[in-house]
């Protein structure tokens, strides 16, 4: 009966190999393997995004803690929903033996498609405890569902 342990030429026994290679680790996350420093920062930036659509509205809320309403930006364009946002964070401690200054900075983008039934003349948003929520009304005209059968 043979092992199901895989075996390697130049190997005494039959021992586990190890799969912690530079292929294994990029298979399972491609970007973090490759500039495992730009991953989490990057990705820390963008905020977390809900859309909820009923009858009358879409609304979005989107957590930009950290950031004051003076911070963020709302724009439309091409039926879309543009966040933008910049986080200035500068820290600086002067003291008799020493001196100490730390500047942090981050700004993020994110569209979200709405489509072409919104009514951007009414459009409101409030920014309360690091959640920005806007409310989009819909308009009467209303695009209904084609179903197209598959042949």
């Amino acid at each position: 009966m043979k092992s199901l342990i895989p075996w390697r030429p130049g190997q005494k026994h039959a021992a586990p190999a190890r799969r912690d290679g530079w292929f294994d680790r990029w298979m399972n996350d491609p970007f973090d393997s490759l500039f495992p420093s730009l991953a989490q920062p990057l990705f820390s930036r963008l905020p977390s995004v809900d859309v909820s659509e009923d009858k009358k509205e879409i609304r979005v809320r989107a957590e930009i803690s950290g950031m004051t309403d003076k911070d963020s930006q709302l724009t439309r364009h091409d039926g879309m929903l543009r966040i933008r946002g910049e986080k200035r964070n500068e820290k600086e401690e002067r003291k008799k033996d020493r001196y100490y200054r730390e500047c942090n900075y981050g700004s993020f983008s994110r569209d979200i498609p709405l489509g072409k039934n919104v009514d951007w003349e009414k459009v409101a948003a409030k920014y309360r405890n690091g959640v920005l929520t806007v409310t989009l009304p819909k308009t009467g005209a209303t695009t209904k569902a084609i179903e197209v059968k598959i042949s």
